[in-house]
């Protein structure tokens, strides 16, 4: 896993890294060598004319120290300074010179480089940029053509939060020191990175927010003896009769559930879809529940009690709408139910202010809200902190949905970095619902999730390569995830 630090927590580690006795210029090296590897690699052809911008402090020694590096390497170099020339450190400058790379105004740059590194500020910043650095940073950002790199974290980007005040670098990639930085993450810091790469320069960190991958989970295997009863039977509950495409969202999730690995899987429907979903029926087994008039979902004990009984997991929420029983029912199963249970859509609306009563249940809780249902869950704005502390509120774990996705058990904060824009469309939470569900038969809680969103963003990636952007569809996402990996 992959560390997420505010910019304190990085100056403490690189403060207690440099006291246990590691040379402060040997970590200043590997992270200039870690930025000119990447412009490196990256490079089209014979596209090597590049430009170096530099601040005053130690982002702009680690550009100067790259730029010597890419001078090397064969690359066109030319290093612009920001700020006053006098502040620079006369050792780097002396050591450019003696490479070849001399110091120009920022004024002088015009335009022509193929790749542009930016490293103007560092983490440190936390004032808005204005005047002619902010006239250059735009003038960078409209070079549409060029390779635009950040060193460490994009100038004008709030390190803690994400927030840009003033104007900001917008990066093609950012190679980030040691960890992500939380402002990277959230915000409108997935709108200014780019592409994130962690390079380890090495400082020592321990945070307590973590970036994860597959490589993170224990893969799992069925024994040899294994049948569809013994894989986890997965029961999905949603549906009324204003939502007509009901069906269609709910076997998505079953598809999405048997992907994942179930045994077998029911879709739980009410009645009034009969025909609608027998129609529509594929692997998935059919329940029609009772329902009223108007075609909600009745409370009904002996039917709940059936899928009790039965259920290894249960997925309750989508395309119920406004169910006047919706939450007898989930008190019901909360307080008989011995699986997992994951809460999501219309079930996180019908609780929202009102959901005590998870604290006290017999099932392993999963709550999936995106940012708007959390606050109307709660209360309170969608944060990581308010999402560990609803888990331990309620004993259980919840999957706080967005760019970045935070999933924790309210001891751990883990976030999924997986993904693409192109997920920003209806259909994606009741597939990531169906995947938790029937992970959760095989894993923990929170390692079903954690899986489940990985997967999922992993599969969106894969898949923007073969759809345009705009028309990815959740299971366009179900195609390209591997789930054969884990």
């Amino acid at each position: 896993m992959i560390d997420v630090l505010t910019r304190e927590q990085v100056a403490q580690a690189e403060k207690q890294t440099i006291n246990s006795g590691v040379d402060v210029m040997l970590l200043r090296t590997n992270a200039a060598l870690a930025v000119a590897d990447a412009a490196a690699l990256r490079a089209e052809g014979d596209r090597k004319r590049t430009a170096v911008f530099c601040g005053c402090g130690g982002n702009g020694y680690d550009g100067l120290i790259a730029a010597c590096r890419l001078k090397r390497m064969g690359f066109d170099t030319a290093v612009y300074a920001v700020g006053d020339t006098r502040k620079f450190s006369a050792g780097a400058l002396a050591y450019a010179r003696s490479q070849g790379v001399a110091l120009q105004n920022a004024d002088e740059y015009t335009g022509n480089a193929d790749i542009v590194i930016d490293a103007v500020f560092g983490i440190g910043l936390n004032k808005p940029i204005v005047g002619e650095v902010a006239e250059l940073i735009d003038k960078l950002n409209a070079q549409e053509n060029a390779l635009r790199i950040a060193v460490d974290i994009p100038s004008g980007l709030d390190a803690n939060t994400g927030e840009v005040s003033g104007t900001a670098f917008r990066a093609d990639v950012t190679v980030s020191f040691t960890c992500y930085k939380l402002g990277m993450l959230f915000g409108e810091g997935r709108n200014y990175c780019g592409k994130i790469l962690t390079e380890n320069v090495g400082v020592t960190t321990d945070g307590t927010v973590k970036a994860y991958t597959d490589a993170d989970f224990k893969p799992y295997r069925r024994k040899p003896s294994a049948h569809k009863g013994t894989a986890g039977r997965v029961f999905i509950i949603g549906g009324c009769g204003g939502m007509i495409g009901a069906p269609l969202m709910s076997g998505a999730a079953a598809h999405a559930a048997y992907l994942s690995g179930a045994g077998t899987v029911t879709v739980c429907l009410p009645s009034v879809h009969r025909a609608a979903a027998s129609s529509r029926a594929t692997m998935a087994m059919m329940k029609f529940l009772p329902d009223t008039r108007d075609g909600f979902i009745k409370f009904d004990k002996p039917s709940l009690d059936a899928i009790i009984f039965k259920a290894v997991a249960i997925d309750i929420g989508m395309g119920m709408g406004d169910d006047p029983e919706l939450k007898s029912i989930l008190e019901y199963l909360s307080k008989n139910f011995g699986g997992a249970l994951v809460i999501d859509a219309d079930a996180l609306n019908a609780i929202k202010l009102d959901y005590a009563f998870l604290k006290d249940s017999k099932a392993k809780i999963i709550l999936t809200p995106h940012v708007g249902e959390f606050e109307r869950l709660t209360g309170k704005p969608a944060t990581i902190e308010n999402a560990a502390a609803l888990a331990r509120e309620i004993g259980g774990t919840v999957v706080l949905k967005s760019a970045t996705t935070a999933v924790t058990d309210g001891k751990r904060i883990l976030l999924n970095v997986a993904g693409t824009p192109a997920m920003a469309k209806g259909g994606m939470g009741d597939v990531l619902g169906g995947c938790i569900t029937a992970l959760s038969c095989m894993y923990d809680p929170l390692d079903a999730a954690c899986i489940a969103c990985y997967r999922n963003g992993i599969g969106a990636e894969r898949a923007v390569s073969a759809y345009a952007e705009t028309m990815l569809t959740a299971r366009d996402v179900l195609k390209y995830a591997d789930y054969d990996e884990l």
